[in-house]
């Protein structure tokens, strides 16, 4: 078992050895499964389709094929299915056994775009239980080096669609990225880093997006696609939170949106509708950390931004068990929703308060 955790210069480059044994694995699999995480975002089903592309035209390309799946715990999300493969997703919403059978089945396990087992309910235990070679390419903190025999962790690079660009290169070679491929790794890039505006000045990442753009990718497409394609229902959420559950604390620069399941189910809205909706917190001028709380299909969900120097993955991780980046993180809560807006409040108020002081002490 290997793990690398390295930042470099431009280009991003991985240790050898550990990118020869990523690929012997591949190379000797039959039947492969792609695996992400619940509630996918761009990334998680950027980086999913991108390395079955891959695989399908590159790694195997003039070879007799394996059998590689794709499979998320959930539906993959509306405004995504215009990428290519996107067809080929099976979900366990609508095939949970299915799901669990082909992982169980499988005898190669690629994790993209998430840190541990918990992050892929309901197909954890399966994933625990597979007797499969199992590698993740992650850019998360903290990855699951006890399950994932070979793990590639850059943490904190802009997305994981990024960390399989340089992976793909050094395997076999720039050229081996097809459009499909280019189009699935760029959506990635594109939503992770709010279209190159979270803090991120790693030339790495755009020298890879500028890689990418070698091919007709369509950035303008990418970019509306992600950010100016609301539904109505989406629009009437955003106005109904924003005028009713905002919650301001301009004292210590937090904000946060908050939304149960009645008032979501008043709008007929899916979770679909409140992608992205966190972002708008921080759109306040004196706000600093901003979070959604958001109850769906029977749990709790936080998420987190940050556009100063509180670091959200750390306070995701101390009081609801979640993580992410820096800057942006998620969490599922173990509390019902009251409890979960005044364990937020108030912890979220306290370290704030105390992050204020040692800063302007320092």
């Amino acid at each position: 078992m290997q793990i690398v955790e390295l930042r470099t210069k431009m280009p991003l480059t991985i240790d050898n050895e550990l990118v020869e044994r990523f690929a012997r694995n591949l190379g000797k699999a039959r039947k492969i499964v792609i695996v992400s995480h619940m509630n996918p975002d761009g990334d998680a089903v950027g980086s999913s389709l991108a390395s079955y592309h891959w695989l399908q035209s590159a790694f195997f390309a003039g070879e007799s094929k394996p059998e590689i799946s794709v499979i998320l715990p959930n539906r993959c999300p509306v405004d995504m299915r215009y990428l290519p493969g996107s067809q080929c997703i099976i979900d366990a919403d609508s095939n949970p056994d299915q799901c669990k059978q082909k992982i169980i089945d499988a005898d190669l396990i690629l994790g993209v775009d998430f840190n541990n087992a918990s992050r892929i309910l309901p197909l954890d235990t399966a994933l625990i239980e597979s007797k499969a070679v199992k590698m993740l390419v992650d850019h998360h903190h903290n990855p699951d080096t006890e399950m994932f025999h070979t793990v590639v962790s850059v943490p904190d690079l802009s997305s994981t669609c990024e960390l399989l660009y340089w992976l793909f290169a050094q395997i076999i070679g720039d050229s081996s990225t097809t459009l499909d491929t280019a189009r699935c790794l760029f959506h990635g890039i594109n939503t992770d880093t709010g279209c190159f505006a979270y803090a991120n000045e790693d030339p790495s990442l755009y020298e890879a997006a500028a890689a990418l753009l070698h091919h007709p990718v369509g950035a303008a497409d990418v970019h509306n696609r992600t950010f100016n394609n609301y539904s109505i229902n989406k629009m009437r959420i955003l106005g109904f939170l924003l005028s009713q559950n905002l919650k301001i604390f301009p004292e210590v620069g937090f904000a946060y949106l908050h939304i149960n399941a009645d008032e979501l189910a008043s709008f007929d809205g899916t979770p679909d509708d409140l992608e992205g909706l966190v972002n708008y917190t921080l759109m306040m001028q004196p706000m600093q950390v901003g979070a959604m709380v958001k109850e769906t299909q029977g749990r709790v969900r936080l998420s987190f931004r940050a556009k100063g120097d509180f670091d959200v993955n750390v306070f995701a991780h101390k009081y609801f068990g979640g993580g992410g980046h820096t800057q942006a993180s998620g969490a599922t809560s173990p509390y019902d929703f009251n409890t979960t807006l005044k364990v937020l409040e108030d912890n979220m108020l306290r370290e704030l308060s105390d992050h204020i002081k040692n800063t302007s002490n320092q």
